[in-house]
């Protein structure tokens, strides 16, 4: 099972929980235990522990596989661009990170860091922060300094029937995504993070559809935490889109539910459950 989350945001307290939850009697005995951790970026800016987030997760790397894709929050603060909303406490916190801590998200010769995608043909899944169209097709010759919002942690889900740009980045629509990733992975789940809101869409045969309406969500008590899931059964001959919520609500921005989201990936038989956890 593949635990699953995004933006973090510097969050600690939300991490745990999320990890308090996973790995707590009743949820394991329940969903099972967790093998391997997708992080789909944002593990910074806007909240106040960014260090202790960081020992957090290369403590759980020494037991666990830890596939990170890269925020655009993560680039904004690892490579000094200005990306929105932190106080200065928050950029204090950040300022006192080590090189060993910036070490996690994996720098690079050419002065950048991690990956923009992480791509498991095996299982089928295509995970990204923002969005899986590949740049190069989309930013146009003359973007200059503004061809990094082209980028795939930048690129968001359009809320129109078109794409266009923005200084939020670029704005696709769903059949593009399918589309693209259709060119690396036949049936296939795309995962993102990035705009803080659920979104569950099927594509079959030129077809999409939103499934995230019709899910109907569950509540259970784990422990002391109430959580609400919903569950999405995964049909071999389809393709998903799955935007996960915020994880850490410290990097609420008006946008979304501020409590904790996560999902989990079961492969026997492939279901993909989103769940929010009531502190």
């Amino acid at each position: 099972m593949d635990l699953v989350f995004s933006d973090i945001h510097a969050d600690v307290d939300a991490l745990n929980l999320i990890l308090d939850t996973v790995t707590s009697d009743e949820f394991v005995k329940k969903y099972g235990s967790f093998s391997r951790i997708i992080n789909l970026g944002d593990l910074l800016e806007r909240g106040l522990y960014p260090k202790q987030v960081i020992t957090q997760l290369q403590t759980l790397e020494k037991n666990y596989p830890i596939y990170s894709v890269m925020g655009n929050h993560d680039e904004g603060f690892l490579t000094g661009k200005k990306v929105s909303a932190s106080s200065l406490e928050s950029i204090r916190a950040h300022e006192s990170l080590t090189q060993e801590e910036i070490s996690f998200f994996k720098p690079k010769k050419d002065g950048t860091f991690g990956n923009l995608e992480y791509i498991d043909k095996t299982n089928g899944l295509f995970c990204v922060h923002g969005g899986p169209l590949d740049p190069n097709k989309i930013t146009p010759k003359n973007a200059n300094d503004e061809a990094w919002l082209y980028q795939r942690n930048w690129q968001r889900l359009t809320e129109e029937d078109f794409e266009f740009f923005s200084y939020h980045g670029y704005h696709y629509t769903a059949s593009s995504a399918f589309d693209e990733v259709k060119n690396h992975i036949q049936n296939h789940i795309i995962f993102a993070g990035h705009q803080h809101m659920e979104t569950a869409l099927s594509h079959h045969d030129g077809v999409v559809q939103d499934i995230y309406s019709s899910l109907k969500p569950k509540q259970e008590k784990i422990g002391d935490h109430i959580l609400e899931r919903k569950e999405i059964e995964i049909q071999s001959n389809m393709d998903y889109f799955i935007r996960l919520g915020l994880a850490g609500p410290a990097g609420y921005y008006g946008v979304g539910k501020p409590v904790p989201h996560f999902g989990v990936v079961q492969y026997n038989p492939k279901k993909v459950i989103l769940f929010n956890v009531n502190p």
